[in-house]
């Protein structure tokens, strides 16, 4: 298994998108940077992070929901997969090395954004205090309009932020890797990913908005999905209105998950890989 995880790593390293991401995101901090800057000349780094995490989160879920389309669709693509069946492993290896390094990428593109957001605001405006109080800056309001989290640390704060981002990003990058193990067509692959990523925001809206009145479209996907979404951009507690508490959002993206990855396992097993 280590042998297929190093395999896969040198294949994703050789790619130059992989490494065209995380330039293209540094390129987009350091320009809203400078423009929070001339803005906002008081802003320190850890204000600029909570004010812009919702973008720089959104690029790295999207840049790894394209690695995560095409990782197993490209195979088939490029004709290469059956020099993967050949080797002496089992499919589901196979299968599962390509996830575990598609997610590493993935949870290191999210980091790596942490760090250079931090560093890159910290160098052009200033450097924050991780203790400060940031309630003012991301709200949680009570019905009666009231701020609810009043106290609320910026490392308190970035790490919730974080973990939120964490269970979206894997949950809409099993979703793409299920689409690419699904389909032969790289670019279809890719497409779907891309267009399940823009779509949730909609959708994941109005079901929203739909399960205030009838309590099963909270069992929708894309609702506890945009939920979690919703957080992770610190937009303030839903539990209210919704029906859904983070527990139950996380337990029902926890199903989908499952089933999810049974059918990307399952259908890879059995598909015939002739190309």
């Amino acid at each position: 298994m280590m042998t297929l995880i190093a395999n896969e790593t040198r294949k994703i390293s050789l790619r130059f998108s992989t490494w065209l991401y995380p330039i293209i995101i540094m390129v987009v901090i350091l320009a809203l940077a400078a423009i929070f800057r001339s803005v906002s000349p008081d802003i320190d780094n850890i204000q600029f992070m909570l004010s812009i995490n919702g973008i720089s989160m959104f690029l790295v879920a999207l840049f790894s929901i394209v690695i995560a389309s095409s990782v197993v669709a490209s195979e088939f693509s490029f004709g290469t997969i059956k020099l993967l069946l050949i080797r002496p492993y089992k499919r589901w290896e196979i299968l599962l090395s390509k996830y575990i390094v598609v997610m590493l990428y993935a949870v290191a593109l999210a980091l790596f954004t942490l760090l250079i957001t931090y560093l890159i605001s910290g160098v052009l405006t200033s450097f924050g205090s991780l203790t400060q109080d940031v309630s003012d800056i991301i709200p949680t309001y009570s019905e009666n309009g009231d701020i609810l989290n009043t106290g609320l640390t910026a490392i308190n704060a970035l790490s919730t932020q974080l973990g939120f981002f964490l269970v979206e990003l894997i949950f809409s990058m099993s979703i793409a890797f299920m689409v690419s193990s699904l389909l032969r067509s790289q670019a279809l692959a890719v497409g779907i990913g891309l267009f399940l990523l823009f779509i949730n925001s909609i959708a994941g809206g109005i079901t929203l908005m739909l399960a205030e009145k009838f309590e099963w479209f909270k069992y929708i996907f894309v609702t506890p999905l945009y939920y979690i979404n919703m957080n992770s951009n610190a937009m303030g507690s839903m539990e209210i209105n919704s029906g859904l508490s983070t527990g139950l959002a996380i337990g029902i993206l926890a199903v989908y998950y499952v089933v999810f990855m049974a059918l990307s396992f399952i259908f890879f097993q059995k598909r015939d890989v002739s190309v």
